[in-house]
């Protein structure tokens, strides 16, 4: 049997070039001062070059500032549908391009909709959510608000063809909501009520509550991706600590994405240092260490951003996602 490895790169290092607009009507012009909120979505476009489009939205996913997302492609233009506003929020952005290239068939991407979300009695949905697609479904992965999640038979498991179990109470969910919350206002998208006096002030019951994870589940940037392969794996290289924050150290040469923080993608620019080695510089590499990461989830009846005191921030873990596919 045949392995291949998807591999990621920056969508600029590639010649990409990216601006935000909105499908189907006009394109953001700084010069007229519009405002930017009325252009929701990204154009991509690879300038001075002849570029089949087409395949970076069948053949690839595309991150914005770490975070994968869905694309519509017609007329030879590509999309990322409602992505301008994590363009706009973060201000530090990169477009990543991870690559399924060397398929011969197409990924097929399936939007997580609200009826393919059930539950079961007395069990809530931040414990147990069933997603259920209406036909079976051959070896897939999801993308649940830009973050990539494997089988794993802790918290995402096959239960039929058709269906699969997802634990978020095992993901970090909270943690990745406040992650989400400084790229895009991820409590308005799912609906959160948060304090007027500290906006990261929000109600424990709320954000474990049935209706939320349903909007979690489905927003923009979740879906399943079915790919033409016998077997998925997905393998951590971890990256060796450098003396230096957002430095790291590795003897594999930097082609696959880079995994950080709650689990999102991270952008990085790498050099190679001698022989054997190569150095990874990412913008990005730190836990933000919340206080609320230290208590039972099921507990806690609000939730802020308040850290640990005298250990506010924890340098984090990189490692290589090697995404092996057993042809």
């Amino acid at each position: 049997m045949t392995k291949i490895h998807p591999t990621y790169v920056l969508a600029n290092q590639a010649g990409y070039k990216f601006e935000i607009t909105k499908m189907g009507q006009y394109e953001y012009d700084p010069l007229a001062y519009f405002y930017k909120e009325n252009f929701p979505d990204v154009k991509i476009t690879r300038p001075n070059s002849t570029t089949d489009l087409s395949l970076l939205h069948s053949k690839a996913l595309l991150t914005v500032n770490g975070y994968v997302h869905n694309t519509v492609y017609g007329d030879n233009t590509l999309y990322i549908p409602n992505a301008s506003s994590s363009l706009l929020k973060h201000k530090q952005n990169n477009i990543g391009i991870l690559s399924f290239n060397q398929l011969s068939q197409p990924l097929k991407k399936i939007k997580l909709i609200d009826s393919m979300l059930t539950g079961e009695t007395s069990v809530p949905l931040f414990e147990k959510t069933v997603i259920t697609f209406d036909r079976e479904v051959g070896s897939v992965f999801l993308v649940i608000a830009g973050y990539l999640i494997f089988e794993q038979p802790e918290f995402f498991y096959r239960v039929s063809g058709s269906s699969f179990v997802l634990r978020l109470d095992r993901l970090n969910y909270v943690e990745k909501l406040y992650e989400l919350n400084t790229h895009r206002n991820i409590f308005d998208e799912v609906g959160v009520d948060v304090s007027p006096t500290d906006p990261s002030l929000v109600d424990g019951t709320q954000l474990r509550s049935d209706a939320v994870i349903r909007k979690f589940l489905t927003l923009d940037n979740s879906f399943l991706v079915e790919v033409p392969c016998e077997a998925i794996e997905a393998k951590p290289i971890y990256l060796e600590h450098s003396t230096v924050p957002g430095s790291f150290r590795t003897e594999v040469e930097p082609v696959y994405p880079i995994i950080t923080g709650r689990g999102k993608i991270a952008e990085y620019f790498k050099q190679k240092k001698n022989d054997t080695k190569y150095t990874v510089y990412i913008n990005d590499a730190y836990y933000q260490n919340y206080l609320f990461s230290h208590l039972p989830q099921n507990q806690i009846k609000i939730y802020n951003d308040h850290r640990q005191p005298g250990s506010t921030y924890q340098l984090s873990e990189a490692f290589f996602l090697q995404i092996n596919l057993t042809l």
